[in-house]
C-alpha cells in the first residue's frame, strides 16, 4: 500500500546522505560550491520526506526511516572515505539501526494491511 510512500523515502534518505556529506565538505558554509549544493540537497531530502507523508506513510516512521537511511549512509561513508573509526560496537550498533529501519518498513506494511 505504501510503495511510492516508501521509494520517496529511499531517495530522500539518498538526498540526506548527500547534503550531510555537501555540509562536511563547505568548510564551515564558507566554500560556495559545497554549501548550495548541501542547501539544494537538503531542500529535496525534505521535499521527498513531504512527498513520503502525502503519499501516506505514518509520520513517525517516516520520519526515523528517513533520518536512518542519512544516519546510516553518512556511517558508512566517513569509514570509507574520511577515515573514522569501524570498530565492532559501532558496526554493531549501526547494524541495530538497520534492524530498526527494516522492522519499521515490515510493520508499517502489515498494519496497513488490516
Amino acid at each position: 500500500m505504501y510503495g511510492k510512500g516508501w521509494r520517496y523515502i529511499a531517495i530522500g534518505g539518498l538526498f540526506e546522505i548527500v547534503w550531510v556529506i555537501a555540509m562536511k565538505y563547505s568548510n564551515g558554509f564558507t566554500d560556495v560550491f559545497w554549501s548550495v549544493a548541501s542547501v539544494i540537497f537538503i531542500a529535496l531530502s525534505m521535499l521527498m520526506l513531504s512527498k513520503a507523508l502525502d503519499a501516506g506513510l505514518p509520520m513517525g516512521t517516516a520520519y526515523a526511516v528517513w533520518v536512518g537511511i542519512g544516519a546510516v549512509g553518512v556511517f558508512a561513508y566517513g569509514i570509507m572515505f574520511m577515515g573514522d573509526p569501524s570498530d565492532i560496537l559501532r558496526i554493531l550498533f549501526v547494524a541495530m539501526i538497520v534492524a530498526g529501519i527494516a522492522g519499521l518498513q515490515r510493520t508499517s506494511e502489515r498494519t496497513s494491511d488490516q
